[in-house]
């Protein structure tokens, strides 16, 4: 498609709709398709369309004009369509294409809807877009969508903005949790974990926070998703006095207590993606997901992954009795890692 046929109305600005409902992670690597749109039709207003949330973690993105919070259920889908339908959008990139994202752009009229080319849904489409299979990447999937607009777009790191208030409530979080005082070196932990079997064992990261104080001369704060606190409260209980565990948060609380910390350990999932997404030096623990695809940071910022590339990786188990592929990653991996992503 010629990039012109989208740059010009003549009755109100260009309108573009880009969506991904769910979830932290996922929505978070879609964040450079909204860079590159912008750079591609600097005209035009780049919308988003996410379930909340998960679409707090939009909020001050400076390439975004607005974001629609879809609830649960048939009246926010309905309350959603109207609202998008008085928009009059030119586009809607899908980068979830599931039933749902997939209707609601059908039933909105937008002329222009791309998605991916799964199952039946992809009726709803008018176009398909179909990434080579060399691409591993999530970002670089997203980007391919784009080349359907003539926007060739490469590779970036994903961006996640937080305000002034809300860095210094981040900071203000940070040493609360540690009983106030002045605010000392901090390694931010993420010890759950959508999945069971995602979660480095808790035993050892008590032990990485009791390393970190030795070697690091650095204190370790959880931070705790939903159901999460038993977790939290072991790792700290274990730590010898090394960790605290911050509690239950909004996304964005969490984010700026993140953002207040000096690096980032994390088990694939939602906050590893936003210490990447914020610029903290970020070490991602893999077991039975793929790094090439969910942690594709490599060359972009202060970053690495460790994972033992099992024989039975990837399986994309959510429960499994041999968790071999976590289990064997050391303590001392984990921390070596972090002194090469801090310098320490």
């Amino acid at each position: 498609m010629d990039p012109a046929a989208i740059s010009v109305r003549r009755d109100g600005p260009v309108r573009i709709l880009v969506t991904r409902l769910r979830y932290l992670g996922d929505v978070i690597l879609t964040t450079p398709v909204i860079d590159a749109l912008g750079e591609c039709f600097p005209d035009a207003e780049i919308w988003y369309m996410a379930e909340f949330p998960y679409s707090s973690v939009l909020e001050g993105h400076p390439g975004l004009t607005g974001v629609f919070d879809v609830g649960k259920g048939a009246a926010s889908m309905l309350s959603t369509i109207r609202k998008i339908r008085k928009l009059r959008f030119a586009v809607a990139v899908d980068l979830f294409y599931n039933p749902r994202s997939a209707g609601i752009l059908k039933l909105s009229g937008i002329p222009v809807r791309i998605g991916g080319g799964r199952k039946w849904r992809r009726r709803l489409y008018t176009d398909i877009f179909e990434p080579d299979r060399s691409i591993r990447s999530a970002i670089g999937h997203h980007l391919a969508a784009l080349e359907i607009l003539g926007c060739a777009a490469s590779e970036r790191r994903p961006r996640v903005y937080l305000n002034g208030d809300e860095l210094a409530s981040g900071r203000s979080a940070v040493v609360s949790a540690f009983g106030g005082g002045a605010q000392a070196r901090t390694v931010a932990f993420h010890a759950g974990g959508t999945w069971p079997s995602k979660r480095w064992p808790a035993s050892s990261f008590a032990a990485l926070a009791r390393a970190v104080m030795e070697r690091f001369d650095s204190r370790s704060l959880l931070v705790t998703g939903p159901g999460e606190e038993p977790l939290s409260k072991q790792v700290v209980s274990e730590s010898a006095g090394s960790a605290a565990a911050l509690p239950m948060m909004p996304i964005r609380k969490a984010a700026a207590a993140i953002a207040a910390c000096d690096a980032l350990v994390s088990n694939d999932g939602g906050v590893m993606h936003t210490g990447g997404a914020l610029g903290v030096p970020t070490v991602g623990i893999f077991g039975p997901t793929e790094p090439d695809i969910w942690f594709p940071y490599s060359g972009m910022g202060p970053y690495e992954v460790i994972t033992t590339n099992e024989e039975c990786a990837p399986c994309h188990l959510h429960e499994c009795g041999d968790m071999k592929c976590l289990e064997k990653i050391s303590v001392d991996e984990v921390a070596e890692g972090l002194g090469r992503v801090t310098g320490w």
